[in-house]
């Protein structure tokens, strides 16, 4: 059996950093690149529109993965709708699942691309599970 690549941490991340429109791609940091980097795994959310179901799908993967030992981050995009998080109707799935809200980022456009993309890697580097929690799902 491999290990998880992962290194038990896992990114929600809206569709506009994954997909991003032609014009957007030279103005925002490689998030995916960073994220890989960084030993997380990604689980997309949809565009902005009616995805409840869906929502409420990432919301029960999100807490399997909290509740088996997992540091879950989420990463917006400032000047997105909803920071392009679903946060509104996200926050109430996860709360019902007894999840925490996992920390956000806000990745800025409007920032050089590469000082944002350092700012970012700091952020992850310096996010994990307390280390209780990683002793009792790490073994």
């Amino acid at each position: 059996m491999n290990g998880d690549a992962r290194g038990w941490r896992m990114a929600l991340v809206p569709d506009a950093l994954i997909n991003p429109p032609e014009q957007a791609r030279t103005a925002l940091p490689d998030v995916l690149g960073v994220l890989e980097a960084g030993g997380y795994g990604v689980l997309q959310l949809p565009p902005k529109g009616g995805h409840g179901l869906l929502l409420a799908v990432i919301a029960d993967q999100v807490a399997e993965y909290t509740h088996h030992g997992y540091a879950v981050v989420a990463v917006g995009v400032r000047g997105e709708p909803g920071e392009g998080l679903h946060w509104r109707r996200l926050a109430p799935l996860l709360r019902h699942r007894g999840v925490a809200l996992p920390p956000r980022y806000l990745v800025c456009p409007e920032v050089d691309a590469v000082a944002e993309g350092q700012r970012f890697a700091a952020f992850l580097a310096g996010y994990d599970l307390p280390a209780e929690e990683q002793r009792r799902w790490r073994v």
